[in-house]
């Protein structure tokens, strides 16, 4: 596969990617790999990191074993924990760019506003807006969206909210100048990141209230320094690590038995966990309400964590269930009319997750809109391709999303995926005049669809709770709905049956030389007289 790509180096494509967290570094540096040089990747922050840029609140962290969450063909061995922290996750990220060579790659600052796939020369033609500078349009032969599921916040539209003389921020946008101590902080939800951040934020304000819609199931978090002697051999010798590796990844594969509707390993962990909080954790100041879950475990994501239940007992804690009414300068006031006072109101409810790329327009054949395909809940093909958009493919797409393994995994067999599929291109076009692009069927579409959904009904997430992983018509949207395994077998080899080959005898714009930094794909465009100003 990457032999092939690098043997058709005439023929190789030009590559956006819209993305520069992990999994738009990963795809980045396996192109590079693969002969692939004409490569841009457009970051619309200052940074890389994605989502371990965003999330700068204390305590913020990974719940997979760090030794998982590295990429196997860029592994990190050095790891001061088993369960990383965000400084060294971005730290990570920040050294795969410095080792590959990307910052060459990577357009900071830019905004993907449109992309639409032109049909005479089967390129894909986008508009980009650099920070401060006017939109333009680059061509480009492939498409790759990277954005992830966990980048644009949600924010409740409370009322009286704009009244909130406070400081106010989602947690994804965390205040670093905003001092807690001795602050009455009010919390907004009890998800993934609030089980973080809350306890950092307990020990520093004067009181605490957090207002839950619904509770979680939370077990410990099996986390720990590793000492010098078990550091050192991780480090420095490789069977080691690579067998401390994959024990992690058999034994949080196994973990998928928990997610199986009616399996009997979860009803019994779930009749462990209640009985053990009833017990340990149900108090007159936090009623079973708010601590023991009304639903099935896993239909929710499964959180871990030590300092969550001793921090619900804190005297300057106090956790809310009655819905919020509405905001008010100093205050949140709930149904009941309840008033809380508050000088710092934190949103901690999570991201727009099921509305995939919906914040950039993207057309493909025959004028066919993305967000029209999607109206009823995002899919793809494997998570990768939609039919109608040829040479155009998603990272960390619909169905992909893991609870119970690492998805840096997805990731990294989407990305030998997606190198297949230009392997397939790159290796036919050296026999032919014509350009070509590669198109998912839709009856592969269909038929991968259909599976997804019925494999998808034998799990908890189909239970009747609220999670992220749904949509408002309840459609799973987000969640691989079997063994990872499953998805590394499905996504091995090319089923030649499963894709079509578009052809277009239209030369492409002629390129021209170096210019300004530009990449191959701008310089065409520009060559072309297809650069667009506004």
């Amino acid at each position: 596969m990457q032999r092939t790509l690098r043997d058709a180096a005439a023929q190789a494509p030009s590559v956006s990617i819209v993305g520069a967290g992990l999994s738009g570094l990963a795809m980045a540096m396996q192109l590079r790999r693969s002969g692939v040089t004409d490569i841009t990747i457009y970051e619309q922050s200052d940074g890389v990191g994605g989502t371990w840029r965003d999330n700068t609140y204390p305590g913020s962290g990974c719940d997979v074993p760090s030794h998982l969450y590295s990429f196997s063909f860029a592994p990190k061995t050095d790891w001061s924990r088993r369960f990383a922290e965000q400084p060294e996750i971005l730290e990570y990220a920040e050294s795969c760019v410095t080792q590959n060579d990307l910052a060459r790659h990577i357009r900071f600052g830019t905004t993907v506003e449109e992309a639409h796939f032109d049909e005479e020369h089967a390129q894909w033609r986008l508009s980009v807006t650099p920070r401060g500078a006017a939109t333009r349009e680059v061509v480009t032969d492939v498409v790759i969206f990277a954005c992830g599921q966990l980048n644009r916040p949600a924010t409740p539209d409370l009322a009286g909210a704009v009244t909130f003389e406070g400081t106010s921020f989602h947690s994804a946008r965390w205040d670093p100048t905003c001092e807690l101590d001795g602050r009455q902080v009010a919390v907004v939800g009890n998800g993934a990141s609030a089980i973080q951040f809350v306890p950092a934020v307990a020990r520093k304000a004067s009181a605490l209230t957090i207002f839950q819609r619904s509770t979680n199931y939370v077990g410990p978090k099996p986390d720990r320094a590793y000492g010098a002697i078990e550091r050192w051999l991780l480090e420095h010798v490789r069977p080691y690590e690579l067998a401390y590796r994959w024990k992690i990844y058999w034994s949080f594969e196994a973990r998928w038995l928990l997610f199986r509707r009616d399996g009997w390993p979860g009803r019994r962990l779930a009749g462990t966990f209640d009985k053990g909080i009833r017990a340990q954790v149900v108090s007159d100041r936090l009623p079973e309400t708010a601590v023991v879950p009304d639903y099935l475990l896993g239909c929710k994501r499964i959180l871990i964590s030590n300092d969550w239940y001793p921090t619900l007992h804190r005297p300057n804690v106090e956790v809310v269930t009655d819905p919020i009414d509405h905001v008010e300068a100093d205050a949140v006031v709930t149904g009941t009319g309840r008033r809380y006072p508050a000088d710092v109101l934190i949103y901690a409810t999570g991201f727009h997750t099921t509305d995939f790329l919906s914040h950039i327009a993207i057309t493909g054949v025959e004028g066919r809109k993305l967000a029209d395909e999607w109206r009823a809940g995002a899919g793809a093909y494997l998570g990768i391709t939609v039919p109608g958009f040829p040479n155009c493919f998603l990272l960390y797409g619909p169905n992909t999303n893991l609870g119970h393994n690492s998805i840096l995994f997805m990731v990294e067999r989407q990305i030998s995926y997606i190198l297949q599929l230009l392997a397939l291109t790159s290796a036919t076009a050296r026999t032919s005049s014509s350009r070509l692009s590669v198109d998912v069927t839709p009856g592969a579409f269909s038929r991968d669809s259909q599976r997804t959904q019925r494999l998808m009904s034998a799990t908890v997430w189909a239970g009747s709770c609220r999670s992220w992983y749904k949509t408002a018509t309840g459609r799973i949207t987000n969640n691989w709905p079997s063994w990872s395994v499953r998805y590394w077998l499905d996504t091995l080899r090319v089923r030649r049956g499963d894709v079509v080959l578009r052809y277009t005898d239209a030369p492409s714009p002629a390129g021209v030389g170096p210019a300004g930094g530009e990449s191959d794909g701008e310089r065409r465009a520009a060559s072309a007289g297809r650069v667009q100003r506004s």
